[in-house]
């Protein structure tokens, strides 16, 4: 009676960690998964970005040409641990942030900002760029000032984003807001912080904001 118990126990163990790593693999798939279809918009809308501008300025083009292979370095090789350090992140945000100005004359079009110490703090990697990158892609009247605003808040314990942008209602294109792509973004943030996030979203006529904070890894 003891053996088959001891038996039992064993088979129930082994069942459990079975689960455990089917679990685990599921979850690193869905990741993947869920990465593989946020990261090409970047490679695509900057490689048209500067196709444009070759033409008017090759000098300009080459720079921003660099930044581009430095992004694509950034997301090849250095997004597939499972945290990363927030200087590069943030870093990674400001060569994505000029390669989008590119398509605009407008000095003030764009104003991004970090307050705070950034330190040797770690975060899930690519989890604010997505958020940035739906900013440019639906502030689509170039000549206002400050169309995009994006606020990075750096505090002991967690880290916050608030990016906005400006758009005309009537300007905006048939995958506005709130669709495929948004609805990945809420599912990896879910599979990465299990509840742990604060994300608000507030959208009106004329503007979209989303606040999102997060705790370091």
């Amino acid at each position: 009676v003891v053996a088959l118990i001891i038996k039992g126990f064993v088979t129930w163990v082994n069942e459990i960690k079975l689960k455990e790593n089917f679990r685990e693999k599921n979850h690193q798939m869905e990741m993947a998964l869920i990465k593989s279809q946020l990261d090409p918009h970047l490679l695509f809308n900057t490689i048209n970005n500067i196709d444009a501008l070759i033409l008017n300025d090759s000098v300009a083009a080459s720079e921003y040409l660099n930044k581009l292979s430095d992004i694509m370095r950034f997301i090849l090789y250095e997004t597939k641990p499972d945290k990363i350090l927030l200087s590069k992140e943030i870093e990674y945000i400001g060569k994505y942030i000029s390669l989008q100005k590119i398509r605009t004359a407008n000095e003030n079009y764009v104003h991004f900002s970090v307050t705070g110490v950034v330190g040797t703090r770690s975060i899930a990697p690519m989890v604010f760029i997505p958020f940035i990158e739906n900013a440019f892609k639906h502030a689509n009247n170039k000549k206002l000032e400050n169309a995009i605003t994006i606020s990075i808040h750096i505090m002991s314990e967690t880290v916050q984003l608030v990016c906005e942008n400006k758009f005309d209602q009537k300007m905006l294109r048939s995958e506005a807001y709130g669709g495929l792509g948004n609805n990945l973004i809420k599912k990896r943030l879910e599979l990465i912080y299990a509840g742990r996030q604060k994300l608000e979203v507030t959208k009106t006529d004329e503007r979209y904001c989303i606040d999102l904070t997060i705790p370091y890894e």
